[in-house]
């Protein structure tokens, strides 16, 4: 009992070291591992254009995922648009319920299976075919593989 409890206390402070401290760095700044929602999304957020605010990326299936990562679908969402730029139609906001309006499909995929590893993201506005690529390296500290 006293063995299995240890290993389930590792297991549980593994998974929040590797949740906390992952961090990508891509050419337009630094991707965050921010959360995890319960309901299986992991929450990224990155620099989103034009502003100093942060996009949130939701992505399916990766909470609680840091062995064995492949591909995984999403949606992001940045600060709303004025009309004649927005998306036709808008999505809810996954933590709030609240409609927004600049939004888009993702698509992520790890380039090595397990933490610390670095991916590539396609991403599409709206509805559209995903098309805009992002590389992202894992950010680790001095002497960390």
């Amino acid at each position: 009992m006293l063995k299995s409890n240890l290993l389930l206390a590792a297991a549980i402070v593994f998974a929040g070291a590797a949740m906390a401290d992952e961090v990508w760095s891509t050419e337009i700044g630094d991707v965050i591992y921010e959360r995890e929602l319960p309901t299986g999304e992991a929450v990224l957020s990155y620099p989103a254009s034009d502003t100093e605010a942060r996009g949130l990326a939701y992505i399916e299936g990766l909470a609680q995922t840091y062995e064995g990562r492949g591909a995984f679908e999403g949606v992001w969402i940045e600060d709303d648009l004025p009309p004649a730029d927005a998306c036709s139609v808008s999505i809810s906001d996954p933590e709030t319920g609240a409609a927004r309006n600049n939004w888009g499909r993702l698509e992520l995929v790890f380039t090595e299976p397990d933490f610390p590893g670095g991916w590539v993201a396609i991403r599409g506005d709206c509805f559209n075919q995903p098309d805009s690529y992002l590389v992202g390296k894992p950010v680790v500290a001095e002497g960390v593989q």
